[in-house]
């Protein structure tokens, strides 16, 4: 036999709860009530001494039945009476789990505006209405980034293949193009191109998560960083600009993988020399502090505004960008340092001051023998 859907609620089990208990507590008076009344008599025995013997009392036996017949109907009533305050009872107290039920069935990818905004006693009900709204704001959240990084990310890729369509076009629409235009289509071609592909690594390196299973080994900052110097130098020479690395007689060691902490630190050094105006310097430094390898990069370039700073490890987010575009940046370059620091147990943050310049500073923990 099919139960009935209603059978299966919350609401119908309460209301049964709430009916049972008042069943039980007038059974249990009815039967209090209904017990034969006795009266005890005390009997002097020829001896002296005494006994004690029970009498049930006489009395008129229509009294009994009419307790018993109002018994009865009281009984009904409260039933009745039960039933009806226990559904309405229950139903005021799962209310907010049928708006809870009714927000969830209107929420979509599209529509995930609404809330609760349960204001009734802090209790389970308020505490799982506060902890559903909570979620929809994460995946409100979730969702808006996806849309911008989506947003973002087309638009990065749509400049290098406008920039070849361009140019493309406009090869065909000379009569006369000589060996010379052709090869300048050519180094076009494999700039976008390369644009394209760098894109295409970074959004990838992104997505990807940290394979814990594979053991981080011992990594030498000093190493890493003079090949960083080594790699950037060449860039910072061209620009102008004076980099300063000075290796510490101390040794500073984490737990990581070699070739993520150098493309860190290579993308903060790369991005002080693109913000570094002709005559700047860029400051690498190394130092322990509480257990910790603290290395900063600071520049002398155009800085960053305050209200820039909450999102510079946002992707695709430029302080500078029509500067960076014409360099060829991406926008994840600060992404990714803070992708990589954060995998490696962590924090990346900057300080700057508009005009003067940046620093960047990154804290990964010190690498220690039991690891």
């Amino acid at each position: 036999m099919k139960i009935p859907s209603f059978m299966k609620t919350i609401r119908f089990r309460i209301t049964l709860w709430y009916v049972s208990f008042f069943i039980i507590l007038i059974l249990a008076l009815v039967l209090v009530l209904n017990v034969k009344m006795v009266q005890t008599t005390v009997v002097i025995s020829p001896s002296g001494g005494q006994t004690v013997s029970q009498l049930p009392l006489s009395g008129d036996n229509s009294v009994t039945s009419t307790l018993r017949n109002y018994s009865i109907i009281g009984v009904v009533i409260i039933i009745v009476v039960g039933a009806i305050g226990g559904y309405f009872l229950s139903g005021r107290m799962l209310k907010p789990i049928d708006k809870i039920t009714s927000v969830a069935r209107r929420s979509s990818y599209s529509n995930l505006k609404e809330r609760l905004s349960y204001n009734g006693p802090d209790d389970e009900i308020k505490r799982l209405a506060d902890t559903f709204d909570n979620m929809l704001n994460r995946l409100d959240d979730a969702v808006e980034s996806q849309k911008q990084f989506v947003q973002d990310a087309s638009h990065e890729l749509r400049t290098p293949i406008a920039i070849a369509l361009t140019n493309i076009e406009v090869l065909e629409m000379k009569s006369e193009a000589t060996i010379e235009d052709y090869q300048e289509l050519n180094r076009i071609l494999k700039l976008s191109l390369d644009r394209m592909n760098n894109i295409s690594n970074s959004l990838q390196l992104l997505s990807e998560d940290v394979n814990r299973s594979q053991k981080f080994v011992k990594v030498n900052i000093k190493e890493v960083i003079s090949e960083v110097v080594n790699e950037a130098e060449i860039e910072a020479k061209r620009q102008g600009i004076v980099l300063h690395w000075k290796p510490s007689a101390t040794e500073a060691a984490i737990p990581g993988d070699a070739f993520q902490i150098k493309q860190a630190i290579f993308n903060l050094v790369n991005n002080a020399i693109i913000y570094s105006s002709t005559g700047g310097f860029v400051d690498i430094t190394v130092n322990i502090e509480n257990q910790l390898v603290i290395i900063k990069v600071a520049d002398s370039g155009i800085g960053i505004a305050a209200e820039d700073l909450p999102r510079v490890f946002d992707r695709f987010y430029r302080v500078d960008k029509s500067r960076s575009r014409q360099r060829g940046g991406s926008g994840l370059g600060l992404a990714i340092v803070k992708k990589i620091v954060e995998e490696h147990d962590g924090m990346v943050s900057v300080e700057s001051i508009p005009g003067q310049g940046s620093t960047f500073r990154i804290e990964l923990p010190l690498y220690t023998q039991e690891q």
